[in-house]
């Protein structure tokens, strides 16, 4: 396995602490998660610029690099979705789960074609987005939760507009990648009858 790859899995594993970090509720380890998603967020730049630099990119890495990144969004979302510290709305975190399970289909289409969809520009921008969100929502938990920062006001106004932020960036460049990827859904939609190419 590649240093690169390497790196992915272990921005994978902190992702999976950072979420059990965080659905714990305790201020000690809310302090614990801000530090490891910092890390991890820190990793998925390694990561790439290792690959580039050492010339080793693969399908495991085009593949594994932003399903790490799925699993530290979505994960930090739910968390906060329960959380009494922040008002993430349900309606964004779903929003942001649709979207993920559509590019997931449509690299799953692509695949069937041996065509391989990568992360492009416009998801590397939706996730130092979402990253950026997630981080200052994880700051207000903890500032919050040990009395740093007042509690939240009715309707959490910074939640929400982070929220509104990465819902809009992961809307946009989803309707990227479909529109890039028109002709593998139209080749889907397509019958083949036995013995065709």
């Amino acid at each position: 396995m590649t240093l690169p790859n390497k790196v992915t899995l272990g921005r994978l594993a902190l992702a999976l602490v950072t979420f059990l970090c965080l659905w714990n509720q305790s201020p000690a380890l809310y302090v614990a998660a801000f530090w490891f998603c910092a890390v991890a967020v820190a990793t998925d730049w390694v990561d790439g610029w290792l690959a580039r630099r050492r010339g080793e990119t693969s399908p495991f890495g085009a593949i594994a690099d932003p399903l790490a990144d799925k699993v530290l969004v979505i994960g930090c979302l739910m968390a906060f979705v329960r959380d009494p510290h922040v008002e993430v709305p349900n309606w964004a975190v779903f929003l942001i789960i649709v979207r993920e399970l559509l590019i997931g289909g449509l690299r799953g289409l692509a695949a069937l074609q041996g065509t391989l969809i990568a992360a492009d520009r416009g998801g590397k921008w939706k996730m130092g987005v979402q990253s950026a969100a997630i981080l200052i929502l994880l700051a207000l938990v903890v500032g919050r939760s040990r009395g740093w920062l007042p509690p939240a006001e009715p309707g959490d106004p910074p939640a929400w507009a982070l929220s509104v932020l990465a819902v809009a960036v992961s809307l946009w460049s989803g309707g990227v990648y479909f529109y890039n990827g028109r002709q593998v859904l139209r080749r889907s939609w397509s019958i083949q009858r036995k013995g065709e190419p």
